[in-house]
């Protein structure tokens, strides 16, 4: 689930929402894939900040010869089991961000055996934070992170589905309501640990097209309504 995302706001309302100084977050993205870049807030130092990671993350431990298969398998990591995984431990110690959205994409399986697209997102259309990790891995092995050349990258966090979305997928995204940003980028693991139980469901499912499938579909068809 969530293997497709969207950001279309324009970064001046991102930087609003979510109280960062505003970067260049690039054109409109209608249908955002992994290894590509996600657009995150981490927490900064007096002040929350924007970043960009690649999509699939790649722990810091991670072989070079390795790295790139993790990274494939490590797009999304269940909430459940993050905090103790070994993939993402340490990032959920150290590394927790916001992944910025303005919508995803999750896929119904039906009786035949065809999968068919929804895109999800607020009634109101405004971004909204899924809880998120990230790492830095350096392509040489070394450590600090300020040897070699580094990769930073990240996974969002998945819940069980509620609300109208669990009618189509069994999993969703953790999205993170604003009064508990600060206490999952800022907090200790142990009260980070305690939002992982829930999550937003105030999100609207709105039917598309299967133009989406094509990760090499990247325009507003992507996100136009389609009957059923």
């Amino acid at each position: 689930m969530c293997g497709r995302a969207t950001l279309t706001v324009p970064g001046a309302e991102i930087a609003a929402m979510f109280d960062v100084d505003a970067i260049d977050v690039g054109p409109p993205r209608f249908n955002l894939a992994p290894t590509q870049p996600l657009l995150t807030v981490r927490a900064g130092g007096d002040r929350r900040e924007l970043a960009f990671v690649r999509w699939g993350l790649i722990p810091w431990w991670a072989k070079a010869e390795e790295a790139k298969k993790i990274g494939s398998r490590c797009v999304q990591a269940r909430s459940e089991t993050a905090p103790t995984s070994p993939a993402y431990r340490d990032a959920f110690k150290k590394h927790r961000c916001l992944v910025v959205v303005d919508g995803f994409y999750e896929w119904q399986s039906l009786p035949d055996g065809k999968r068919v697209p929804f895109h999800v997102r607020r009634a109101d259309g405004r971004p909204f934070a899924i809880a998120g990790l990230y790492d830095r891995w350096r392509t040489d092995g070394t450590v600090p992170a300020n040897a070699g050349d580094r990769v930073e990258s990240g996974a969002v966090l998945t819940t069980r589905a509620r609300g109208e979305l669990a009618a189509v997928h069994d999993r969703m995204p953790l999205v993170l309501v604003p009064d508990t940003w600060d206490t999952w980028l800022r907090a200790a693991p142990d009260e980070a640990r305690a939002l992982l139980k829930d999550g937003d469901d105030d999100l609207v499912v709105i039917p598309v097209s299967t133009w989406v499938n094509d990760v090499k579909h990247d325009d507003a068809a992507c996100v136009a309504p389609e009957e059923r």
